[in-house]
């Protein structure tokens, strides 16, 4: 156990291979020096080593005759035999937390010959090494990636040479945000956040020129900032188009962001500006010399929405930028495989360790796709604090179980990586340009893109994986009707694409080692709660009435189905007047007349009023529970329920010392289940046909059609 530690942490030399060739040479001179000191001392040892031990100890010029005569030589050339045969766990190459089947040839060890057996049991680390001079090739292969260029054709007399250079195994990372509406201390988290591994990755390049070193966690790195409906009509003539004010603020945030990263009044050099034919593009070179490119889409020219700009960004930088160099196809299938897309928001907030852990998870397993990180929300008001708690036991129970007894299957899009080479397989970024012709395509494909790019990846055989200590912060909804807009997205899209998944789910075990018959009756039995959750919500509350307010159940029953059928009644028909065209869907909320927003919104405000209702109601029933558990002690069904659920949240927590504080807004997520487990689910279901985006909407001007 300690010698896998030691090889999984990087600290082999020390731990493992020093003790391992130092255990024989050791207790053979030890043996040599006990018996030294005995002859000269026949007393020496006597009350602590029992004198049966030396009942035969050799004279003091034993070892000449021991060495001469008794052939010890051979067993000298046998240890110089075994340290030679062993010498590369001394110098090791494996990623951190290597799997032991990586490190070891057998999982066990001989305990007779310990030190032979660990030492012979350690494999060789065949990872290509990368030379300091082959580093330059990256630069001579990057080219100018400021022009769409198309590379010219030879006429067949050369070829590119195949053999796999030791620089296409360097990690290349390209952070693709998507942002549209946001403000400008949003910017300003994300924009310090790519300053920062621009920093680290000027620091580790400059290290690599000048002191002639390989680091082995050097990266390549550029940004790409795909910003959508970034343009609308000119101030001055109807006909022209000019950037919208988020675009300006993008642009007059930088040089704030920098000087507050680097501690010091910094100016980033303007951008150079090009024309495109999806809109713009505006190419930064920031302080560490990576890029930063901003691509400014046009809707009236390319499709907009957020999978439109991952498909963007996809064909773009693995397609466009890869694929087309002049290079073998085993040069580029290397190289595709350590190139990394960090998916991220235009509100997120993380710094470079972060990343280098889902690096390192990628390279501990070539058959991972997508990593994810553990995501904080930011932000104030009792809807950020009910989101603290609900996504602290999110990430600490069900994203840790699936991550163990199976893969995650959702790799969030504000902060994920993902694998180049797993993207570009059949059926993964080919058909996530599927078009949305279908009312299910309109829920799984536009309104939970990410979940269905980890579902495509989990369908081709890839691995999802979670890693707690890769910390992202995002800004969450503050107000009441942008949460319930943004989980409308979310409640519908997640339960799509797990049936997607679970009419699949016989080919996907056959193809998918980390899909297993047991993850998948996992997977349908959180299904199956899901879908009877508000029936038992609701029979929850009937019978907290008749607890706390000592009433009949009839009469608890039309209380409780009373309000919520009225709720229905008005979702059903208080509702937007969005058409089922997909332009106008797409467009609602921006061209929608005041009147649809007020009906739109009045849904929202019954659900508040009914939330607040139900919180002050679920108040009450806490405290008569308190009182009943008094009088029926906690061997109740009742005290057993609470007492269970309480410890396992509490245990979770105690668990995450760090992030143990989440656990105190847990009491506004308990007045919150009828809202969030009835309320909210009738609300997603009953407004299916709005495919609005719903946060961050905001009043802008006209664009082209």
């Amino acid at each position: 156990m300690e010698s896998k530690f030691a090889c999984k942490i990087l600290i082999q030399g020390f731990s493992y291979a020093f003790p391992v060739n130092l255990t024989i040479p050791v207790s053979i001179s030890l043996l040599i020096a006990a018996c030294g000191l005995r002859n000269s001392d026949p007393c020496f040892f006597h009350g602590t080593i029992p004198d049966y031990l030396f009942y035969e100890s050799p004279p003091p010029n034993f070892l000449n005759d021991f060495v001469s005569k008794q052939y010890a030589w051979v067993w000298l050339l046998w240890l110089l035999s075994q340290t030679w045969i062993t010498l590369h766990i001394w110098t090791p190459k494996c990623e951190r937390l290597a799997a032991t089947e990586k490190l070891f040839v057998v999982p066990m060890y001989n305990s007779l010959l310990i030190d032979q057996s660990m030492g012979l049991n350690r494999r060789r680390d065949d990872q290509p090494e990368v030379k300091v001079e082959d580093l330059a090739e990256i630069e001579k292969e990057k080219g100018d990636g400021d022009y769409e260029t198309i590379y010219e054709q030879t006429d067949g007399s050369t070829t590119p040479p195949s053999a796999v250079k030791s620089s296409d195994h360097v990690t290349r990372i390209y952070a693709c945000a998507t942002m549209w509406h946001e403000n400008k201390e949003e910017m300003m988290e994300f924009l310090k956040s790519i300053l920062r591994l621009d920093e680290d990755q000027c620091a580790r390049r400059v290290a690599q020129k000048y002191l002639k070193v390989v680091d082995p966690d050097y990266y390549e790195f550029e940004t790409h900032i795909f910003f959508d409906d970034a343009f609308e009509l000119s101030d001055h003539d109807e006909n022209e188009s000019q950037v919208n004010r988020f675009v300006k603020l993008l642009v007059g945030t930088l040089d704030e962001a920098a000087s507050d990263v680097h501690k010091t009044r910094m100016h980033v050099r303007a951008p150079k500006k090009y024309p495109t034919p999806y809109g713009g593009r505006l190419v930064w070179t920031l302080p560490g010399k990576t890029k930063m490119i901003a691509h400014l889409k046009d809707k009236s020219k390319i499709r907009h929405r957020k999978r439109w700009s991952q498909v963007m960004y996809m064909y773009y930088l693995l397609g466009h930028r890869l694929m087309e160099l002049p290079i073998s196809v085993d040069r580029k299938e290397v190289i595709a495989e350590n190139t990394y897309l960090l998916t991220l928001d235009g509100d997120i907030d993380f710094q470079p360790a972060a990343v280098k852990l889902l690096v390192d998870l990628m390279k501990k397993n070539k058959n991972l796709g997508a990593a994810c990180g553990r995501i904080h929300p930011v932000g104030s008001g009792p809807m950020v604090w009910y989101q603290m708690f609900e996504y602290a036991i999110g990430h600490w129970l069900q994203k840790a179980t699936e991550h163990m007894i199976g893969c995650v299957l959702c790799s969030p899009g504000c902060f994920s990586l993902f694998r180049g080479k797993a993207l570009m397989d059949d059926n993964v970024m080919k058909k996530y340009t599927t078009r949305s012709d279908e009312a299910r395509h309109y829920v799984q494909y536009d309104q939970g893109e990410d979940r269905w790019l980890c579902t495509l990846l989990l369908q081709r055989g890839y691995r999802v994986e979670y890693s707690a200590a890769s910390d992202a912060y995002t800004h969450a909804p503050e107000g009441f009707n942008e949460f319930y807009n943004q989980r409308r997205r979310w409640v519908p899209s997640t339960i799509a694409n797990i049936m997607d998944l679970l009419m699949d789910a016989k080919r996907t075990i056959k193809i998918n080692d980390n899909i297993s018959l047991p993850y998948i009756s996992y997977q349908i039995l959180l299904m199956g709660g899901t879908i009877l959750g508000p029936g038992t919500i609701f029979l929850m509350l009937v019978g907290a009435f008749v607890a706390a307010f000592k009433i009949d159940n009839w009469t608890s029953f039309y209380y409780n189905i009373i309000p919520i059928l009225l709720f229905m009644i008005i979702c059903f028909t208080c509702k937007a007047n969005v058409q089922s065209n997909e332009s106008f869907s797409r467009e609602y909320l921006q061209d929608a007349s005041e009147e649809e927003l007020r009906v739109s919104g009045f849904q929202l405000l019954c659900a508040q009023i009914l939330s607040t209702a139900y919180a002050m109601i679920m108040m009450a029933v806490i405290v008569g529970t308190a009182l009943q558990l008094g009088e029926d002690g906690i061997g109740s069904p009742s005290a057993i329920f609470l007492i269970s659920l309480s410890s396992s949240f509490f245990i979770a927590a105690c668990l995450h010392p760090q992030e143990f504080w989440c656990i105190v807004p847990g009491i506004i997520y308990l007045l919150s289940i009828p809202s969030m487990y009835l309320l909210l689910i009738l609300y997603s279901i009953i407004n299916l046909n709005v495919v609005s985006w719903g946060t961050r909407e905001v009043q802008t001007k006209k664009t082209k059609k």
